[in-house]
């Protein structure tokens, strides 16, 4: 039998895969990772419930009746009604929206460019975009904050709301998913993590206090005199604003705000601030899916700055740029010859940062006609269970003029479609893959498909080429052609090393530039490159009172404010809903709703779960593994208790991405973030109650 050399994507780090194909060429082996996610990448190529051939829906939206129709009628049909709706209602009431997975974006990001609609949209409305842009708002770049590689130097480490162990591959080996001798670790967590169980001190805040946490933490730091003083005095834009914002968090101001005690706070913050080089690791989530998540996240990053550990080895290094492909997505085309996208209107600091419209909005723009009307919708990857409130979601997809979805399965998604398309897999499809990596070092390789597709599924990227050409842009989207798409992408790779990308199925380690330019300038390698331009911001300098924020009518201070919903801010809400809703933490056997359908997945966690302390239980008159119903002024859903030590008192952490116990029916979608736009799935008000 033959072996072939593929990438996984059941999530997206991309890791190095061995294929075994039987003598007909159908995979019968995967080899990689020690990962549950690749082993079962072959159960979803092969389940039975997959889609694999184009469908039409023939009953009413939401009803699950489709018949099977050729690709020809297919994107004939697609091609029509979006041209239909530009030309009677404009191309921007067209939006295009890019869920998982991620590699034809830039192929359905041009497509709707082109089509004249700057309405492009991604996951990323709701996931990991406001840290980025929160910390280049305040740093001017992003900086690496959950590295897979651990440095030597690292003499503290602050655990802030991630559990490697669940979340990162290689998981419970990961370098950092362990307590090392002699360097103090710090968790701040509403939940028992492995980690937090080998933490010198574990802050088990209440969920969405985040941010007056790492203002009390800034406090004792001033008050000790254990800041930085002299990189303050250089590189800090509005310290002398912000030490006086964060006198008023004393100890113990903020510990009954948190929930916590005074002596571990004050514990946290001198290991933090005294043992430097320290590095805080975070998830690219967990601090801004709130509703003052962006601010409580730059709180949180400021701690790298006050104390001297901003791109210091050992601490937290800017996240660089390496060798990429060519943009083929034509967003500079949007930037200058379409109308605002979605978002620009509400959220414009995160639009300036983030190369797509705000997803979050969408709902509101298909019923209510703002900030924007859309009447039609191509999406890839989509599920409702993504959105807050998930259920006007389903109302918004059903009120389209017209919806096209592509998938590996059926969800409440395409359950509402007119037309559904069958997704060729990773192990199906061809791609140039540009993975970042560490801060430094990334890697670029050219992976062929492993095996032909099953029945008719055909890779994303190469049915809106085929949309592109069908809409009569033939020239700008190749003739149809994804291999000369990526070759035209990987234009932007040196000649030097693009045969080598194209034909090692290893790929190529490539290195971000600024190495070299540092040791040219007589600096140690890779350190402190603040010296040599300054912090690419609006002052030069880090940003503590961001002028950025200022312009756009945010206060420039990362301020804290109470969560919308909570015990303190709606007290009378709390009555009812007594429990501080949480939902999210990761695990290693499913990524998102994706790995719901595969049984050897499932049998991990064959139920979705609701963890509750069990003083709360026993309130409650709740046994574990009993049925319960778990409500908010949004709706009720069911969930099993999972009844635990693990979890905060007062607090009710739900599993999310779960079709049929959907967390997100509970959200919040009105109280977004308002200068990310995310939507506050951490921390929210809830009741729970046995059923039956």
């Amino acid at each position: 039998m033959a072996t072939v050399k593929s990438t996984c994507y059941e999530c997206d780090a991309n890791c190095a895969i061995d294929v075994t194909l039987d003598p007909g060429g159908e995979p019968v082996k995967i080899d990689g990772p020690d990962c549950p996610r690749c082993y079962v990448q072959l159960d979803r190529r092969n389940h039975p419930d997959r889609l694999i051939h184009p469908l039409r829906r023939v009953g009413p939206r939401g009803g699950g009746e489709f018949e099977r129709i050729s690709w020809d009628e297919a994107l004939d049909t697609i091609a029509e009604r979006l041209s239909a709706t530009r030309a009677q209602h404009g191309a921007e009431t067209v939006a295009f929206f890019a869920g998982y997975t991620k590699e034809a974006r830039p192929q359905l990001q041009r497509l709707a460019h082109a089509f004249g609609s700057p309405n492009y949209m991604t996951e990323s409305g709701c996931c990991f975009s406001s840290t980025k842009v929160a910390e280049e708002v305040t740093f001017g770049t992003k900086i690496k904050t959950s590295s897979t590689v651990a440095s030597e130097a690292t003499r503290c480490l602050l655990v802030w709301s991630t559990n490697p162990r669940g979340s990162i591959p290689p998981f419970h080996q990961h370098a950092l998913a362990q307590a090392k001798p002699g360097r103090p670790m710090i968790v701040v967590d509403p939940r028992v993590t492995p980690l937090a169980e080998q933490a010198e001190v574990h802050l088990q805040i209440r969920p969405g206090t985040d941010g007056a946490l790492a203002l009390g933490m800034h406090h004792l730091i001033f008050a000790h005199g254990w800041q930085d003083q002299a990189f303050l005095d250089e590189w800090g834009n509005g310290v002398e604003a912000f030490r006086d914002y964060v006198a008023a968090f004393t100890p113990e101001r903020v510990a009954a705000i948190c929930g916590i005690a005074v002596a571990d706070l004050e514990r946290a913050a001198r290991l933090y601030a005294t043992h430097s080089p320290a590095q805080i690791m975070l998830s690219p989530t967990s601090t801004v899916q709130h509703s003052n998540g962006f601010q409580n996240h730059r709180a949180v990053i400021l701690l790298a700055a006050v104390t001297g550990n901003i791109d210091r080895e050992g601490g937290n290094r800017f996240f660089n740029d390496k060798v990429t492909p060519k943009p083929i997505d034509l967003f500079d085309h949007c930037l200058k010859n379409l109308p605002p996208r979605i978002g620009d209107e509400t959220f414009p600091v995160w639009t300036r940062h983030w190369p797509a419209a705000q997803s979050m909005l969408l709902p509101d723009a298909i019923l209510e006609g703002r900030p924007q009307p859309i009447r039609a919708l191509l999406a890839m990857g989509i599920n409702t269970v993504m959105w807050p409130h998930s259920q006007r979601m389903e109302q918004a997809l059903g009120a389209l003029d017209f919806f096209a979805a592509s998938d590996f399965f059926h969800n409440p998604a395409t359950r509402m479609a007119d037309i559904v398309l069958p997704a060729a897999t990773n192990l199906e499809r061809t791609a140039l893959i540009a993975y970042p990596g560490c801060n430094f070092r990334g890697e670029l390789r050219y992976r062929r498909a492993a095996v032909k597709p099953r029945g008719e599924a055909r890779p994303d990227a190469e049915v809106f080429l085929d949309l592109g050409v069908r809409l009569g842009m033939a020239d700008q989207f190749w003739n149809g052609n994804l291999e000369a798409c990526w070759a035209e992408a990987a234009e932007g790779i040196p000649e030097s090393i693009r045969e080598q990308v194209y034909n090692d199925p290893d790929g190529v380690t490539v290195f971000a530039g600024v190495l070299d330019e540092l040791v040219e300038h007589g600096f140690l390698e890779g350190d402190r490159q603040y010296r040599l331009r300054g912090f690419k911001t609006r002052s030069g300098k880090v940003e503590f009172d961001a002028g950025e924020l200022r312009d756009a009518g945010h206060e420039g201070l990362p301020v804290w404010c109470e969560p919308a919903e909570s015990p303190l801010s709606t007290p009378e809400l709390a009555r009812d809903y007594p429990l501080v809703l949480t939902s999210g933490a990761r695990h290693k056997h499913a990524t998102h709703s994706q790995h719901q359908y595969l049984e050897r997945m499932r049998r991990a966690v064959p139920d979705p779960l609701v963890e509750l302390h069990p003083s709360d239980a026993a309130d409650r008159g709740i046994d574990d593994g009993d049925v319960v119903e778990v409500s908010s002024p949004r709706g009720r859903v069911r969930f099993v208790a999972r009844v635990t030590n693990r979890i905060k008192p007062g607090v009710a952490h739900c599993a999310h991405g779960w079709n049929h116990a959907n967390v997100n029916e509970l959200t919040d979608d009105c109280k977004l973030d308002p200068i990310s736009g995310f939507p506050a799935f951490k921390s929210l008000l809830c009741q729970v109650a046995r059923v039956g």
